[in-house]
């Protein structure tokens, strides 16, 4: 099956590892131009040498993306190099244990920054020139937990205004050709992820997780959610828009 994706230019946030590197790969393989970034240097340049080798052209920024000026020059750097932006995936996010109120106010600003306001700025500044060309696609990376209960509040509140912001970008959007969904994954084990930390620090309790929870006896792998985010990006999925897609093998319990 042809995706129509060949020569197309993603940005791609949160590429060195995980979820993100796994979307990099598929969309490398259906023809995209990459431009990744990440905060780590070290993972980041081995993703890169891995696409370029396997045939990518990827430009690479090293910068967090909850820096508002260095995501500017990213963008900025992207549009030099490519002239035109046609997929934005906000993959970027992360949670950290704390209840609702022993979390302090720095708490909460750090979750959204990370986990929302960080996508918020990227689409204002790649949307804009997407209206302009009446096409684009723009993927956020949200969770189960932003659909339902469970995993620390500042996470899935944050999740669950990605989810909210992603209907209403794809409202909006739909007049000018400009596609919005978001895919919420389940639980993703991946080397050095918090799944796999947590599976080494807590074998027992791990094992009865999955056991009580994850119904398919396993976790998720990046590769399974990055199938569902490629084709999301292509020229199949034309008329889904507003979306948000569960990528979790039936661990959550929504109705919706």
């Amino acid at each position: 099956m042809d995706l129509g994706l060949t020569g197309k230019v993603a940005m791609i946030t949160g590429a060195s590892r995980g979820i993100g590197k796994a979307i990099a790969r598929g969309l490398a393989a259906e023809g995209c131009r990459l431009s990744v970034c990440a905060r780590g240097r070290e993972d980041l340049d081995e993703t890169v040498r891995e696409l370029r080798e396997n045939g990518a052209e990827v430009l690479a920024a090293t910068l967090d993306v909850t820096d508002e000026e260095a995501a500017r020059a990213w963008f900025a750097e992207t549009r030099e190099r490519f002239q035109a932006v046609d997929v934005l995936i906000n993959n970027v996010g992360g949670s950290r244990p704390g209840g609702n109120l022993s979390a302090s106010g720095e708490d909460w600003q750090r979750g959204f920054a990370l986990n929302f306001f960080s996508a918020l700025d990227l689409c204002r500044l790649v949307v804009p020139s997407m209206r302009e060309r009446k096409h684009g696609c723009v993927i956020n990376i949200a969770s189960i937990y932003g659909r339902e209960w469970g995993g620390p509040m500042t996470y899935n509140a944050a999740k669950a205004a990605m989810i909210s912001l992603s209907k209403e970008m794809a409202r909006e959007l739909a007049p000018d050709g400009v596609r919005v969904n978001s895919v919420a994954p389940g639980s993703i084990l991946f080397p050095g992820g918090s799944w796999d930390r947590r599976r080494r620090e807590q074998p027992v309790e791990i094992a009865a997780f999955v056991e009580r929870e994850l119904p398919a006896g396993r976790f998720g792998e990046p590769e399974e959610v990055a199938d569902v985010v490629v084709f999301l990006a292509s020229e199949r999925a034309n008329w889904i828009s507003g979306a948000c897609i569960n990528v979790d093998g039936c661990q959550s319990r929504s109705l919706i």
